[in-house]
């Protein structure tokens, strides 16, 4: 447990030092702010097993990487989401980054006309897809 404190502070104080991360596929700053963060640690309102937050918290030095490096969008989807009220638009971009050129997806997220947020990151292989789970949660939640 000593290791997964001292893991997260270490990642919590770096993710505050991000700010914002020019990202010339979308032509646009991608913002880390807290949201994003805490999505790391929480899925659906419950905390994510101690053993799946040291596995995102240990991707997040790859995410600018991807952020500045990514060719293509590899999805993007817009939604109504009734719980904001508003559109809300999904960019998952992809790109092998890093020592060991890991294939690391990662989830942009932007509310309305507000600012595109970092929203998760992911191996490639996960076989359960963050992007899938928000659509079925946004499908079951948000729609009606």
């Amino acid at each position: 447990m000593k290791n997964y404190k001292n893991l997260l502070e270490e990642k919590r104080n770096w993710y505050k030092t991000i700010g914002k991360v020019y990202c010339p596929l979308l032509k646009e700053e991608v913002v880390f702010n807290s949201k994003g963060f805490h999505h790391l640690m929480y899925s659906n309102g419950r905390r994510r097993p101690i053993k799946e937050q040291m596995y995102k918290l240990g991707l997040l030095p790859l995410v600018i990487p991807v952020i500045k490096n990514a060719k293509n969008i590899y999805k993007y989807e817009k939604v109504f989401v009734k719980e904001f009220g508003k559109e809300v638009e999904f960019w998952v971009l992809r790109e092998t980054v890093g020592r060991q050129k890991t294939l690391v997806k990662i989830i942009l997220r932007r509310i309305g006309t507000g600012n595109i947020t970092f929203f998760s990151v992911m191996k490639k292989k996960d076989k359960n897809s963050l992007f899938l789970k928000i659509k079925r949660t946004a499908q079951k939640r948000w729609f009606s």
